[in-house]
């Protein structure tokens, strides 16, 4: 009783908050530990989600540095998503090592420090090169530290390190310039023929692969009418100097000429195959004639013994 007494006659009994203090003007003190307790709960739930969000977008794949190319998503290959990147090193061969940059970069936060950062091996998709078209993408184009643009198109059978790729190169501030369209435009490279089984399994198997034949076609024939590159033709000086053997070259493709030929060697051969089937037929002829002169003299030989014996016997009778 003494306790509960002592408690109603306390000045804070009543009041929602002990910490609040009434002032003799009429308003309140409230504890300064208690309002910097409130703001550093706040600020801690703050940061958690700061932090969260943070290791989010760091593992994220549109914030993430591809270092192989194994590392590529398929869903980026089969949506066929633009990817961004820095060319390191052309190879002898024609292949681009490209340093890849993040589809999306966060300017606040730090990059991650990376001495052996790994280089995707791109190949240019739906082209054959040759050594002019290898020269040209290694030394004349000057592609090291350019920025380039690439969509994946496929994997590359029997070399898990590259892939397929149509690269896209920024050659100046309002310039790009496709680098699969470009070397087929200038006659560096062939399109694969249809004659090709993997070629043609791609064409209906890879839609992206496809719509990027046909704009290659596109190219190839361009480059076939201007005859440059590997559609190179001879000048008319050399045209002019191989008329004659091109004339004679269309002569024995005639066909009027062929069937000409055909027919004297079917006569050829017949009068050949006749001379020797009618010796073939007079040696039978002889050998049949020796054969009956041989019966007739033997059959000779026995109708004289016959008479022989039969005038012996007569005479015999006779006597």
């Amino acid at each position: 009783m003494a306790e509960a007494e002592a408690a109603a006659t306390h000045p804070d009994h009543g009041r929602t908050n002990p910490a609040a203090v009434t002032t003799p003007e009429g308003g309140k003190l409230v504890d300064p530990v208690d309002r910097y307790t409130a703001l550093a709960v706040r600020g801690a739930i703050v940061g958690v989600g700061l932090a969260g969000v943070i290791i989010y977008l760091r593992n994220s794949r549109l914030f993430h540095k591809f270092q192989h190319v194994n590392q590529i998503p398929k869903d980026f290959i089969r949506k066929e998503l633009e990817l961004k990147g820095r060319v390191r090193e052309v190879l002898p061969s024609g292949e681009l090592r490209v340093e890849h940059e993040p589809v999306m970069k966060i300017p606040f936060l730090p990059k991650r420090k990376n001495v052996n950062s790994g280089l995707l091996n791109l190949r240019l998709a739906g082209v054959e090169l040759s050594q002019s078209g290898q020269q040209f993408l290694a030394k004349d184009l000057r592609l090291t530290n350019k920025p380039v643009t690439f969509t994946v198109i496929k994997d590359v059978e029997g070399a898990p390190d590259v892939v397929d790729a149509d690269v896209t190169v920024k050659r100046t501030a309002f310039g790009r310039t496709n680098l699969n369209v470009e070397v087929v435009r200038r006659g560096y490279a062939r399109v694969p023929g249809p004659e090709q089984v993997k070629h043609l399994k791609y064409l209906q198997s890879v839609p992206a692969y496809s719509r990027l034949i046909s704009r290659l076609l596109m190219s190839e024939k361009v480059a076939d009418r201007r005859g440059v590159g590997v559609w190179e033709r001879d000048t008319w000086v050399e045209s002019v100097q191989s008329y004659p053997s091109q004339v004679s070259g269309i002569i024995r493709s005639a066909a009027i000429t062929k069937a000409v030929v055909l027919f004297y060697n079917v006569t050829k051969d017949v009068l050949l195959y006749g001379v020797k089937l009618t010796q073939q037929t007079y040696y039978v002829v002889l050998a049949i004639a020796a054969h009956l002169q041989n019966g007739y003299r033997r059959f000779a030989t026995g109708v004289d013994r016959l008479t022989d014996k039969y005038n012996k016997v007569r005479q015999r009778i006779g006597k």
